[in-house]
């Protein structure tokens, strides 16, 4: 059995704590409680007090075990480390529109097909994105949301052919670098990154060639190159 808690254990810790110490304390049952003999109604009062409170803390008790999301690992598929942070860097220049994946569909719906299926499989694992073009962006931070990566990754749109200006593979380094690096800070070096580069290592601005991106290798664990096209890259024109 694992745990993959929603909010860190820490935190919910505090927030339980209070929560309780807030419902025990009750002025009135406190001034009740100080004053030597009690009335029949002041007796019922501290009694229904003492009923309420003892539910309510059973909800901030349940409340607390939810939130460390217990789970069974399947015995038919492999156990995943849960400190994996898997970051994708997709790029959505305008030709991952070329349909030459999987006979004449575009590779950009084999880039999202295979991204889904990385999900699936290593789920409990955390995700980010990250997309270029003409600029880099970072999509989402990393989290362990999966339908949200998911909705993420088939709702990226890919730049429109009359307002690109030229795609570089180069443009994503600087990204992803500060995306490693701050998370990492984050985690305390804790955290596995694995990055998935994917691209049809096509580079249209003028005159530029491939950087290197020796210098991030310190964040990076593991990781792989996804290509997609075809040896005719302008099949179809693009």
């Amino acid at each position: 059995m694992i745990i993959n808690p929603i909010i860190p254990i820490w935190l919910m810790s505090i927030i339980c704590i209070v929560s309780i110490v807030l419902i025990i304390f009750n002025k009135q049952i406190k001034d009740i409680i100080s004053n030597g003999t009690k009335t029949t109604r002041q007796k019922n009062i501290i009694k229904n007090h003492v009923i309420s409170s003892c539910i309510k803390i059973c909800i901030v008790i349940l409340l607390f075990i939810i939130n460390l999301r217990f789970m069974i690992p399947n015995g038919e598929s492999t156990a995943i480390n849960s400190n994996f942070e898997i970051l994708f860097v997709i790029d959505k220049s305008v030709s991952m529109r070329a349909l030459d994946y999987n006979g004449n569909k575009e590779r950009f719906e084999g880039v999202i097909n295979d991204c889904c299926y990385i999900v699936d499989e290593l789920s409990n694992s955390k995700f980010s994105i990250i997309t270029f073009g003409d600029t880099a962006q970072k999509v989402i931070p990393f989290t362990t949301d999966t339908d949200m990566v998911q909705a993420e990754l088939k709702s990226i749109k890919l730049e429109d052919d009359f307002y690109a200006k030229g795609s570089s593979m180069n443009i994503a380094k600087d990204t992803l670098e500060k995306a490693l690096k701050d998370e990492s800070e984050r985690q305390n070096g804790a955290s596995k990154f694995i990055v998935f580069f994917i691209t049809d290592g096509e580079i249209t601005k003028e005159g530029e060639t491939l950087e290197s991106f020796a210098n991030i290798s310190q964040y990076i664990s593991d990781g792989a190159v996804l290509g997609y096209g075809t040896r005719d890259r302008r099949k179809n024109g693009k």
